[in-house]
């Protein structure tokens, strides 16, 4: 774990806000923020989109959910740069602070002094006959499924180049520790920290009894090809990017060279996100 700094090792002086304009509360925290952060530091406000950008930021401050952040991942392109998430979603599991919490702690994040977590991504090529390859970065997972039609597919799964097994069922995800409390936790997958770097590789309703997931080492590579009757299949990064995929087709992924920065609340911790936005280890209630 380290510290926001730029790369003279001074404390923050530009912040690049990113706003998710579809959500109308994070605007109006965006219109509210950016002149009381213009006081304090160099601002600049973008809206969230698909397209990669440049920018000289020291700390970026997302506006939005975990989705928000997932797609500020994919903005900056492998860029490592610390990013804060002020939560207007829903769970808010990767975006830990409030506009309050943001404000109070505002000095100690831009002196540097706010805890900084790296989280592994995940580099995956898309390889698709008679196309060019395709290749994203994901922080939460990928997801080799069936199509429109969602049947059974099959998936042969190989770990640097060894066969694993193939699975039947919904489709295969991979997912890094940080996704590991997304689609993973719901598809019965092992909850990973923050910081671990690992791979998790989870049937998704698998028609067995037999398959449970598995955690690969970092350097490792994962292939998944969709292999049996099911002519169609999706590929889908984050529950955001999708490419339409055939049989025969697959999907490498490995660890991606860069990581994901995100600055954490100093007043929260990973078990008690997890308690109190999962409900983690509550007893059942009955009657």
């Amino acid at each position: 774990m380290a510290a926001i700094a730029n790369e003279g090792g001074d404390a923050v002086k530009r912040i690049l806000i990113l706003v998710n304009t579809e959500k109308p509360a994070a605007s109006e925290a965006a219109a509210g923020l950016t002149p009381w952060i213009a006081g304090r530091a160099v601002v600049e406000t973008l809206g969230l989109g698909d397209t990669a950008i440049q920018t000289a930021a020291d700390l970026v401050v997302v506006l939005g959910g975990d989705g928000s952040i997932l797609k500020a991942a994919r903005m900056l392109a492998g860029r490592e740069i610390p990013v804060l998430g002020i939560n207007m979603g829903k769970l808010g599991y990767l975006a830990e602070f409030t506009s309050q919490e943001f404000c109070d702690k505002f000095d100690m994040i831009v002196a540097g002094k706010a805890p900084v977590t790296r989280r592994m991504m995940l580099s995956v090529r898309c390889e698709r006959a008679g196309v060019k390859p395709t290749e994203y970065l994901a922080l939460n997972d990928v997801l080799l499924s069936g199509g429109d039609r969602h049947r059974m597919v099959a998936v042969s799964a190989a770990i640097d180049g060894e066969p694993v097994t193939t699975y039947y069922g919904d489709g295969v995800l991979v997912a890094t520790p940080t996704g590991s409390t997304a689609y993973c936790l719901a598809a019965g997958g092992p909850l990973l920290m923050p910081g671990l770097e690992a791979m998790a590789v989870v049937p998704v309703c698998p028609h067995s009894l037999t398959h449970r997931p598995i955690v690969v080492r970092p350097d490792r590579q994962i292939v998944l090809e969709s292999c049996g009757l099911q002519r169609e299949a999706l590929c889908i990064v984050d529950g955001q990017e999708m490419v339409r995929m055939a049989r025969g087709d697959r999907i490498s992924v490995r660890r991606a060279e860069s990581a994901f920065l995100t600055v954490q609340n100093p007043d929260r911790r990973p078990f008690e996100t997890l308690r109190e936005k999962l409900s983690w280890g509550q007893v059942p209630r009955y009657g």
